[in-house]
């Protein structure tokens, strides 16, 4: 999954700390609990499946 806002990577904590609603960030672990939604996008020119995953609790990352 990437990001298009600026994120912090805590390589010794092994944690990530994105944007959150209304300010506030959201710190998430390897191994924390997450909820995503995964599509399959058709390519218009080529008419190939490409899967995206977008995060969905606990911050939505759709707008990240």
């Amino acid at each position: 999954m990437t990001f298009k806002k600026e994120i912090k990577f805590d390589p010794d904590n092994f944690t990530v700390t994105v944007p959150g609603q209304k300010g506030k960030e959201v710190t998430m672990g390897v191994f924390d609990k997450v909820k995503v939604r995964i599509v399959v996008e058709k390519d218009k020119n080529t008419q190939r499946g490409k899967v995206k995953m977008h995060l969905i609790s606990p911050v939505e990352s759709e707008g990240l």
